[in-house]
């Protein structure tokens, strides 16, 4: 990625690092970090990050559209899913950073789906998820979405990720 490139859209780095997943006050705990738009930003965020391995247990990396919140309440969320990959320690570090190089510059005409990608601490693993927006809007978007990440991280195995939809397409659940 050229320092001075413009990338395809503005993007938000957020950080959550509280372990209380409490619904009621999700939004309270999330922390932008900042907003760029060029590859010379992202890198002065990125360098001085953490790393995924390093993120306390239950901590949360977002990396979403400028315009987009990372959560299920914000507008292009909803009736929008993620799809899920859990990432064993040891790889998570590689898995994120060519996730976010790829999602920032790949011109695939399917990423405009994308609302935002996720790395979440857990105990073994972390997951990383790739939220997605309305699939009525984008259709066949899962199918090359997945071709895109099996493809950008050199996977054999397309069953490694799971689909899960947001909550409130879920027969009237709310977050």
């Amino acid at each position: 990625m050229n320092q001075d490139s413009q990338l395809r859209s503005r993007f938000t780095f957020w950080l959550s690092v509280s372990k209380d997943q409490n619904i009621d006050n999700f939004s309270d705990q999330l922390k932008q970090i900042g907003s760029f738009g060029t590859a010379r930003e992202f890198w002065s965020y990125y360098s001085y990050m953490v790393k995924p391995e390093k993120l306390p247990l239950g901590a949360q990396f977002f990396l979403f559209q400028e315009q987009i919140q990372p959560v299920w309440e914000d507008p292009q969320n909803m009736n929008g899913g993620r799809l899920i990959l859990r990432v064993k320690r040891g790889f998570e570090n590689r898995v994120w950073e060519e996730l976010i190089l790829h999602y920032l510059s790949d011109d695939n005409p399917h990423l405009q789906g994308v609302c935002g990608i996720i790395a979440h601490s857990k105990k073994n693993f972390i997951l990383i998820s790739i939220w997605i927006k309305d699939q009525n809007k984008y259709p066949k978007l899962l199918e090359e979405l997945t071709k895109w990440i099996t493809n950008c991280l050199g996977l054999q195995n397309k069953k490694d990720f799971e689909y899960i939809a947001h909550p409130q397409q879920q027969q009237g659940e709310t977050q």
